[in-house]
Order: structure tokens, then C-alpha cells, then sequence
């Protein structure tokens, strides 16, 4: 259930990562004929890359950095390392320079990013140069084009640039290793001009999957709001099972929420589970504002639930929508009720002074400045609380 807890998609994805890791380099040591020694090393250097990758794929995920679809089952990023790792052991049994070593850098920076990207385009490059045994300048040529092709994908993904973009792809397809072949031989290698010539064709048409690789890297596939909100829903039993208070005091924020949302035309939905999951990360412990966020990422919920969440109470950010701000109002005058008793309001503390004294702070604090609500919304919103029994 919690983000830090055990996930069976994303273990399986780790463990297929790490066989690929294992197996990769020993199938192409066997396949080259290279000695037992050499090939133990290959595994080694491999195995020890893996585990670098695997530490800043779960810190990033657990810092709510990636979006590669609320699951986080490493889906996308799995098939990538894999399809790079077999193109770098392919791309060994080329001849120096032949290799189309953009092809990898591309697909590693669509679906990684520019750094993750770039770390990996320069570790493939160099694990393809590993396994065929490269000179210095094969080398050095290999690491160029990984280096360059985290420009080219930025570049390619500005649709005004993509042109002039293709124009230098294949250019530096061309011109590094054919320099770097003439450096090395001191004489031009026709076959060396029409490999790359292929390679930066090859290149090109990997780059035409990167926008779609960015995209699909930033969809999150999420759950309804009604199914969040649905009685049987797992996580709302949670709260059910840990604290009948808190249960009660979620439901009574939900429903006010939605309330307001409807009297102002915003999303009474949305309001509602905003209200109702607004202090989740209560079931974590501390900090409760980054493992509500947590929970709810790995519940699939949505991008806009989800920072309703993260804006909680204006601690770490101001609410940056209507319903965010409706959700925060609702929640806090709840919580003053929920303190001050009726017999409280009964010993001279007034109903309407309570409501305004305490919404008039938080709007002078300019808390609801970046939400969108306006004055008019925010004086019904009080009115609302004043005069309608919602509360």
C-alpha cells in the first residue's frame, strides 16, 4: 500500500533487470570466444553499474521525481534498459565506428531524462566498446555521439527544431567516427563513410520515437475519484481501521468540501476526496505531508488529488487551485469545531466570530493568492459556513 512498501510489478522488473545484467555480458563474452576471466569482469563492471542505476531509480521514486505512471512498476524504464544493453552487446560484433551509437543515446534519453539519460547513453557506449575490445579513439568516438545525442533529443523535442535537428544527427553521425577512423588509420575508410551513413539514418528513426517516449513516460494511469471514494476502496478502510476520529473527521471534511465545490461551480468530486484524504499520510507517520503524497502516487491517484495533498495547509505550498483552497478552508474550520465543543460555543464563543476570525487570517496570510479563488468565492465560502448547517 505505501509507496516505501513491497510491490510486486516493480520487484519483478528489478529482478528481470538484474538477470539481463548477468546474462547479457556472458552470452557475448561465449559468443566472442573471450576467456572465462575477462568474461567474470564483464559481469563484474556490469552488475556493479546495475546496482548504481537500481539506487537512484528508487531514490528518485521515493522523492516523487519520476512519473512513469502512478504504479511505478519501472514498466517503461525496464524495456529501455533492456533493449539499450541488447544494442550495445549487438553493436559490439561491428566494426569500429560502425556502430549507431545514437540510436541507444536516444532511446536513453527519451525515456530517462537528460541526466539519468546522459549516464546511461555514455555506460552503453562504453560497454559496447568493452565488449568489441575498442581502440582509444573507437572510444572516444562512441562517448562524443552518447554525449551529443542528449542535446539532439532536447532539441528534438521542439517541434520548430526538429529539422535542424535531423540535419545535425546526421552530420555527427558522419563526421565523429569518420575523423576519429581517420585519426586512428590516417587515411578515409569508404566502408566507414557508408556505415555511419546508415547509422544516421538509423539514428533519425529512433529519435521519431522519443516524443512518444516522453509522453507515454508522463501519463499516469489513475483510479477515478468515485473509486477512491468507494466505501470497499482499501485505503479508506485504512483510515477507517486506524482511527475512528480521524475516519469521522474525513468524512466530515469530505462532505463539506463538496459542498462548497458545488455552491461555486467547482469539482465537487474532486473536492470531496481532497476532504477525505487531506490528512492520509497520518497512516505513515512523519513527515505526514511527503508519505500522503506517497500513498496516494502509489494508489494511482490523480495529478490534481494528488497536489491537494502536497499542498496541505499551505505548509510547503500555497494551494494552487479552487478546490485546494476549498479543501483547506473546509478542513480547517472542521478541525476549530472539532475543538471547540458546543459547550464551548454555549459558554460565549461565537459561531459566526469563530468562521470569520479564522478564514480572515489565513486570506490575510495570502494563502489562497496563487488558488484562483476570488473575493467573491471566498466571502460565499464564508457565508456558507456561517448560515448553512454543513457543519
Amino acid at each position: 500500500m505505501t509507496e516505501t512498501g513491497f510491490s510486486a510489478k516493480r520487484m519483478a522488473k528489478i529482478f528481470l533487470l538484474l538477470l539481463v545484467s548477468i546474462a547479457v555480458p556472458a552470452l557475448c563474452g561465449a559468443l566472442q570466444g573471450i576467456r572465462l576471466g575477462h568474461v567474470i569482469l564483464w559481469v563484474f563492471i556490469s552488475l556493479i553499474f546495475y546496482l548504481y542505476f537500481y539506487i537512484y531509480l528508487e531514490h528518485e521514486r521515493l522523492r516523487g521525481s519520476m512519473s512513469m505512471g502512478a504504479s511505478n512498476d519501472y514498466s517503461l524504464l525496464a524495456f529501455i534498459y533492456l533493449v539499450c544493453i541488447l544494442l550495445a552487446c549487438l553493436m559490439s560484433f561491428l566494426p569500429d565506428y560502425w556502430a549507431p551509437v545514437l540510436v541507444v543515446s536516444a532511446l536513453a534519453n527519451g525515456a530517462f531524462r537528460t541526466r539519468m539519460g546522459l549516464v546511461l547513453a555514455v555506460y552503453f557506449a562504453l560497454l559496447t566498446a568493452l565488449f568489441s575490445d575498442s581502440g582509444a579513439y573507437a572510444v572516444v568516438s562512441d562517448v562524443l555521439l552518447a554525449t551529443v545525442g542528449v542535446f539532439f533529443v532536447e532539441l528534438f523535442l521542439q517541434e520548430e527544431l526538429r529539422i535542424w535537428t535531423a540535419l545535425l544527427v546526421m552530420s555527427a553521425s558522419v563526421v565523429i567516427p569518420v575523423c576519429c577512423d581517420y585519426l586512428e588509420h590516417d587515411r578515409l575508410n569508404a566502408y566507414t563513410i557508408l556505415a555511419t551513413l546508415t547509422g544516421s539514418f538509423l539514428s533519425l528513426f529512433a529519435m521519431r520515437f522519443v516524443p512518444r517516449l516522453r509522453n507515454r513516460e508522463s501519463v499516469t494511469e489513475t483510479i477515478s475519484l468515485d473509486t477512491v471514494m468507494d466505501e470497499s476502496f482499501h485505503l479508506r478502510k485504512e483510515i477507517e481501521r486506524y482511527s475512528t476520529v480521524d475516519y469521522n473527521h474525513a468524512i466530515r471534511t469530505s462532505e463539506v468540501a463538496m459542498r462548497l465545490a458545488q455552491a461555486l461551480g467547482a469539482d465537487e468530486k474532486l473536492a470531496r476526496a481532497g476532504g477525505f484524504y487531506y490528512r492520509v499520510g497520518k497512516l505513515e507517520g512523519e513527515p505526514f505531508i511527503e508519505n500522503g503524497v506517497q500513498l496516494a502516487q502509489s494508489n494511482c491517484f490523480s495529478e490534481r488529488l494528488v497536489s491537494i495533498l502536497a499542498e496541505y495547509n499551505g505548509e510547503n505550498k500555497r494551494p494552487s487551485s479552487t478546490e485546494s483552497a476549498i479543501v483547506q478552508i473546509a478542513d480547517m474550520i472542521v478541525t476549530k469545531f472539532d475543538l471547540l465543543d458546543k459547550d464551548t460555543f454555549s459558554s460565549g464563543w461565537n459561531r459566526e466570530i469563530v468562521i470569520y476570525q479564522t478564514m480572515n487570517e489565513k486570506s490575510a496570510e495570502g494563502l489562497y493568492d496563487e488558488s484562483g479563488l476570488s473575493m467573491n468565492q471566498f466571502l460565499t465560502i464564508r457565508e456558507m459556513l456561517v448560515k448553512e448547517e454543513i457543519l
